[in-house]
């Protein structure tokens, strides 16, 4: 009998079923809308002063990881007009080559909702917010995130001499009063329907004196949100009125763009409440990072022990589903103690062998009611640490909300401790 031939589709089909049977079948691809529209609104992100688009690998990583395809990010990369000797281009022409990056990707005619999301670091979060204010890019921004970003200017600018060459155009943009940054905090800091969150590593009155006192972000540093030149209020200047302000572990300026506690946040903080045109549903609420003391003596009676406290209420769950697991967390930052006497000198936790002990009580309100009740403690050998509350489901249209009573002790005797010091959320409606 006379073999029949194999067709070509015949073949491959065989190949891919043995393939299957392997082990080897590939991965299956999202399916492309027929109108061209991304599953998802796309991300932005927007690197920094002499950097490059290489500052978003680890992100971009995290962003597939969390469900975003590779065709949903897109890195403008404006590199080649930010180094030494080609630092003369303005932040606001930087902001309309963003425009027409965005334009050129036709980005909000594929995006699912006609809005993009924008992450950005350093200067790229002032090219941003140009961006959102020159070109009406708000009306297409759905979020803006901004990382260590110098909103109201550094003061490592007011010490740059326009003869080194590092000293250029975009450098002195970022001093404190500088034109461009007058013009860009000018009227409402977060205009149109956007919402804006900002994320820094510095509290904002670490001071500088020696020997133990040190700044997590060296490099925007020295100017607090209202523009003013301060060797106190060191990582202010990252504040924006209108936005959420949040502060990251103690992490390096160039650091915080691979931070995963801050990308994890801001991947729940784009999120839609619904999952309608993200990955997944999230929502967030937190309340205002509050200054804590323990009891104080002289010559230190405002308190010996001190720490800055955030919470939040998280809400997280699939797409369109009917509920969500809800928790809450508290974060404590800057955690530290005075010690000595002739003057008083500035210690934080994670030096010379000294922790960060909390002892918490966090609520979970759900509904008017406990919805969660834990007692967590941490010693860490850190400024910063987080607790959190189990999770428990909460239905659509449930009022959520997370209250947190906490001690801190760090160094000194107990008696000095910060002690039944308080941290609210505020509420949120679970969408």
């Amino acid at each position: 009998m006379k073999p029949q031939r194999l067709s070509l589709w015949a073949f491959i089909a065989m190949l891919m079923t043995l393939a299957a049977a392997l082990g080897f079948a590939p991965v299956a691809s999202a399916a492309v809308p027929a109108d061209g529209k991304l599953a998802h609104r796309p991300i932005v992100f927007v690197h920094g002063w002499h950097s490059d688009g290489g500052t978003w690998d680890h992100m971009a990583n995290k962003a597939k990881e969390y469900g975003y395809g590779s065709d949903e990010l897109y890195r403008f990369d404006y590199g080649r007009l930010s180094q030494t000797g080609n630092g003369s281009t303005p932040i606001k022409s930087l902001a309309k080559g963003l425009d027409a990056f965005i334009k050129k990707n036709n980005l909000r005619g594929r995006s699912p909702d006609g809005k993009i999301d924008i992450v950005a670091h350093s200067m790229g979060g002032l090219v941003s917010r140009a961006y959102l204010k020159q070109n009406e890019g708000h009306a297409a921004t759905a979020h803006l995130v901004t990382y260590a970003t110098p909103n109201h200017g550094t003061i490592l600018s007011y010490f740059c001499p326009p003869i080194v060459p590092i000293c250029d155009e975009q450098a002195r943009e970022m001093d404190a009063g500088s034109g461009f940054l007058r013009w860009l905090n000018s009227g409402t800091e977060t205009p149109g329907n956007t919402r804006y969150a900002t994320f820094r590593s510095n509290v904002g009155d670490e001071p500088m004196t020696p020997p133990a006192t040190y700044w997590c972000d060296k490099t925007v540093v020295g100017v607090d949100e209202d523009g003013e030149k301060s060797l106190v209020h060191s990582g202010r200047t990252s504040i924006l009125k209108g936005a959420d302000n949040l502060v990251s572990p103690c992490v390096g300026h160039d650091r915080i763009a691979n931070d995963d506690w801050t990308i994890d946040k801001t991947l729940r903080w784009i999120a839609d409440p619904d999952g309608a045109h993200t990955p997944r549903a999230a929502q967030v609420r937190c309340g205002d990072l509050t200054e804590h003391w323990g009891k104080g003596s002289w010559p230190r009676s405002s308190g010996w022990v001190g720490a800055h406290a955030q919470s939040c209420v998280v809400a997280t769950g699939a797409p369109h589903a009917t509920t969500k697991s809800v928790h809450t967390e508290l974060q404590i930052r800057g955690c530290g103690y005075w010690w000595g006497w002739l003057p008083p000198t500035w210690w934080y936790a994670g030096v010379s062998g000294v922790n960060c002990d909390v002892h918490a009580d966090g609520i979970l309100w759900r509904d008017g009611v406990w919805g969660a009740h834990n007692e967590p403690s941490r010693s860490v050998y850190e400024r910063w640490t987080e607790v959190r509350t189990s999770e428990v489901q909460a239905g659509k249209g449930s009022k959520v909300a997370g209250a947190w009573t906490f001690d801190v002790h760090a160094y000194q005797p107990g008696e000095w401790d910060v002690k039944a010091a308080k941290s609210d959320t505020g509420s949120l409606v679970i969408a």
